[in-house]
């Protein structure tokens, strides 16, 4: 097949585009023809780079939700660009396309474009969370512009798990076709792991009594990162062999420092920006942490799983991701009991086996292209 991915622009490292670079690689892999459609802002520099590896890359002039004031009512009104990029997409000639969306209201001119061009095609959303949810500025109007223009979408809407499908369904009504394909991550080669392990904690710093607790993710409201820090504050408490580092950058980073050197946790609890290769880091981790307010289906656990290393959740968070249970995560409970359980190397293993499992059978790079490539074929049919 030839199948174009469409990206909505959202930018170059969160997981809703790294899902691009993974499941594009795996479909060139297979001997797909993958072009990648990308805007040209600079912020999506970084994804095209890496896409360009195994595909060809087009660098589209098109102006995301994103960098608009007004949201989703500028692309309710910009039919236009809608039929600009329809006839851009035409040109291409491909098979289907496959447009890749962070949220309910973004790239909502994408989809009427593919409906304007009449190439069969799919849509992904990772966050169905709607606006009134996420506490946006005039979500009655954002939310009543994204249901309409997500029910006049013809294809078929693919959440990342099947919470996020069912809030989808209620959002969309029963008349709309959606499915759940979980998002796939590579499977990591166990045998690197002395090695690489060793090199990075000597890296950090590390002992070989320290226990690190690694956060992953943007510094942004949406991943909790003083959620983190609190419970990285008790915990120590009731664990003092434990060190925190959380890797990952954003607009939180001044806040971050400000509250570790007030802590006097300089020690203690540290940070790294952003890293192209988190796999050291993971191989180098006793724990991830992962505390995020929502998520879709978040690729820093999946890849944690696939290192190898147990992951420990909120109970909430948890309830929002069915895959998640006692046999494959820990729950941030109150600080003594969990404590207690970090000082178990044979629980933590138990999880650490949980978790690996779970990726293999459902949350690998392989299930996922599967699932789209059968996809993709229906679509063509109709």
């Amino acid at each position: 097949m030839k199948i174009l991915l469409v990206s909505s622009g959202s930018g170059s490292r969160g997981g809703g585009e790294i899902f691009l670079v993974y499941l594009g690689q795996d479909l060139a892999e297979r001997g797909h023809e993958v072009l990648t459609w990308i805007p040209a802002h600079p912020r999506m520099d970084e994804l095209a780079q890496k896409i360009s590896r195994f595909a060809r890359v087009i660098r589209a002039d098109y102006r995301s939700i994103y960098d608009y004031k007004t949201r989703t009512v500028a692309t309710a009104l910009n039919r236009r660009t809608s039929d600009r990029i329809a006839r851009d997409w035409e040109k291409l000639k491909s098979d289907v396309i496959h447009i890749n969306k962070q949220n309910l209201e973004d790239g909502l001119d994408l989809l009427r474009a593919t409906g304007q061009c009449g190439i069969p095609s799919v849509c992904t959303i990772h966050l169905t969370q709607t606006a009134r949810y996420l506490r946006a500025k005039l979500p009655w109007l954002r939310d009543r512009i994204a249901r309409g223009a997500l029910r006049n979408y013809n294809g078929v809407i693919v959440a990342v798990q099947e919470t996020r499908r069912k809030a989808l369904q209620e959002f969309l009504g029963d008349h709309k076709r959606t499915g759940t394909i979980f998002n796939g991550v590579p499977l990591t080669d166990q045998n690197q792991k002395p090695a690489l392990r060793a090199v990075k904690r000597r890296h950090l710093g590390l002992g070989a009594d320290d226990f690190l607790v690694l956060g992953i993710g943007r510094l942004v409201a949406q991943k909790q990162p003083f959620v983190f820090l609190n419970a990285a504050k008790t915990l120590y408490g009731h664990f003092p062999a434990a060190k925190f580092l959380w890797v990952g950058d954003g607009t939180m980073s001044a806040q971050w420092d400000r509250w570790v050197a007030k802590e006097n946790l300089g020690g203690v609890i540290s940070r790294v920006g952003w890293q192209a290769d988190v796999l050291p880091f993971l191989f180098a981790g006793d724990l991830l942490l992962h505390v995020a307010e929502y998520e879709g289906l978040p690729l820093a656990i999946a890849e944690a799983m696939s290192a190898g290393l147990p992951c420990a959740v909120t109970r909430n968070f948890a309830g929002e991701i069915p895959l998640f249970d006692q046999h494959n995560v820990l729950f941030l409970d109150d600080p003594h009991s969990f404590a207690d359980r970090l000082r178990d190397p044979a629980a933590l293993a138990r999880i650490a086996v949980g978790g690996r499992q779970l990726v293999e059978e459902k949350l690998s790079i392989r299930a996922m292209a599967d699932a789209y490539e059968r996809l993709y074929a229906d679509a063509m049919q109709k």
